[in-house]
């Protein structure tokens, strides 16, 4: 007995040994597989983020963007009109009467400077209708910037300060003008506003109360 269990030893020790080293293979090789894999996993993510960060069409995110901007300047309508009625009316004495000018310009000083902080917390999504936006933020910001130097020229009775002023606001409507016409150009440019006739410039009087909601023609709505 006990020379056969002596004999038996090494075929069972090698036995062990063989499927010990086909274990580490098999782990190795699943190990190879497994790093195998993690790159092409990665790969793969890291391409459907790319493709997903990649721009859509600038001509429908354009339009999209002008028919909220349109939506949104609805709302402002009401508060141009009032800031535009103030100045019809001085205009109409011409600047003559100083209670008059005081008590019509006083109050509109914060609604134009309320008015720009409002414009300003919109943020356009698109570059062409960004700039536009800026550009009609500055003119409004001329207008509280004229109000204020007409409201402290009249204060200290002087006339050549009133006069200047006068000049600015009327540039600054001038620019309000501007920023309409740009912005009906996008307008056009998107197919939300046809063209004018021949080679007329669609260009808002200086003096419009209308603002960016008048741009929408019934085309886009």
């Amino acid at each position: 007995m006990g020379s056969r269990t002596s004999n038996r030893s090494p075929v069972i020790s090698d036995q062990f040994s063989v499927i010990s080293r086909r274990s580490a293979v098999s782990s190795r090789h699943a190990s190879r597989q497994k790093l195998w894999k993690t790159p092409r996993i990665f790969c793969l993510s890291f391409c459907l983020l790319l493709l997903s960060a990649c721009s859509r069409p600038q001509g429908n995110s354009t339009k999209t963007d002008l028919t909220q901007y349109i939506d949104t300047a609805r709302s402002w309508a009401a508060t141009e009109l009032q800031i535009n009625a103030a100045i019809a009316k001085v205009r109409e004495d011409q600047f003559v009467h100083d209670d008059l000018i005081l008590a019509t310009l006083r109050p509109v000083v914060s609604v134009s400077q309320k008015y720009v902080q409002q414009l300003e917390n919109h943020h356009p999504r698109t570059p062409p209708l960004r700039n536009v936006h800026l550009e009609y933020i500055e003119a409004w910001r001329a207008h509280y910037l004229a109000f204020a130097s007409m409201i402290d020229s009249v204060e200290k009775k002087d006339y050549i300060q009133l006069a200047k002023a006068s000049d600015d606001l009327l540039e600054a409507q001038r620019s309000v003008a501007d920023a309409l016409t740009d912005l009906a150009r996008l307008m056009q440019e998107a197919g939300l506003r046809p063209a004018p006739p021949g080679n007329q410039q669609s260009r808002p009087p200086a003096s419009s109360s209308a603002g960016p909601a008048s741009q929408m023609s019934p085309k886009g709505m």
